[in-house]
């Protein structure tokens, strides 16, 4: 990934971070936070990942840049923070009492953070910005967070009789949004609430079928040397 010329050779994808300073802007209280993940999405509509400059998010933030180096090392971590912030302000984990109403709600969620401004900005810089290193880094601390946090939605599910197992969380969970990215960016067809309801039932259908052994499973199975049966617990 190159970073366009403006930045400062301490930038860290050029050598080590800039040494602390006594001073210290604003610390890390909740105001300061927000007003760099806002620096963040600006820096990210106005220019392509490759121009992203730290230095001018601190300015945009009014805050030093020291104090940005000091808790994301890198500008890949600083990106992926403020993409994680957003997502999980736009996406919260939904609790509607059963695991159909969830999906509905979280389908919802996502299909507006897509079609907002800030969701637009990110997907783009995620998915447009090719293979370089620190790119991946970004992607993978977005979607670790996203994918754990829908882990409790899952695990009430399980608690109501809703579902026998959580084996294979993270691939119901790209069966129910991936529709979506597919509807918003590649077909470019409307994510109509029929759309959403047809999502809805293929995932709920997946999520209760037991085709396979679960990675995970709360319920009792046989053990491979003969009649032992042992009990998966819950994590």
């Amino acid at each position: 990934m190159c970073f366009n010329k403006t930045m400062p050779m301490s930038d860290p994808f050029h050598g080590a971070p800039p040494p602390a300073k006594k001073t210290r802007v604003g610390g890390r209280s909740a105001s300061v936070l927000e007003r760099v993940v806002q620096a963040v999405v600006d820096e990210l509509r106005e220019r392509t990942l490759a121009e992203f400059s730290v230095p001018r998010v601190a300015e945009r933030a009014g805050v030093h840049t020291a104090t940005i180096y000091r808790r994301w090392a890198t500008p890949g971590a600083l990106i992926a923070f403020a993409a994680g912030t957003l997502a999980k302000r736009a996406l919260p984990v939904p609790d509607t009492g059963s695991l159909e109403g969830d999906f509905r709600v979280m389908l919802g969620n996502v299909r507006a953070f897509l079609e907002g401004p800030d969701g637009t900005a990110l997907v783009a810089m995620f998915f447009g910005g090719g293979n370089a290193p620190e790119l991946e880094e970004m992607r993978q601390l977005y979607w670790t967070e996203r994918v754990t946090g829908r882990d409790a939605m899952f695990k009430r599910a399980y608690l109501r009789r809703e579902i026998d197992d959580r084996a294979h969380l993270e691939e119901l969970i790209e069966m129910a949004i991936g529709p979506l990215y597919v509807r918003r960016y590649i077909s470019r067809q409307p994510i109509g609430d029929d759309f959403i309801e047809r999502v809805v039932t293929t995932v709920l259908s997946a999520a209760r079928r037991s085709e396979r052994p679960p990675a995970f499973s709360p319920i009792p199975t046989e053990s491979p040397e003969g009649n032992e049966v042992q009990k998966k617990e819950i994590r």
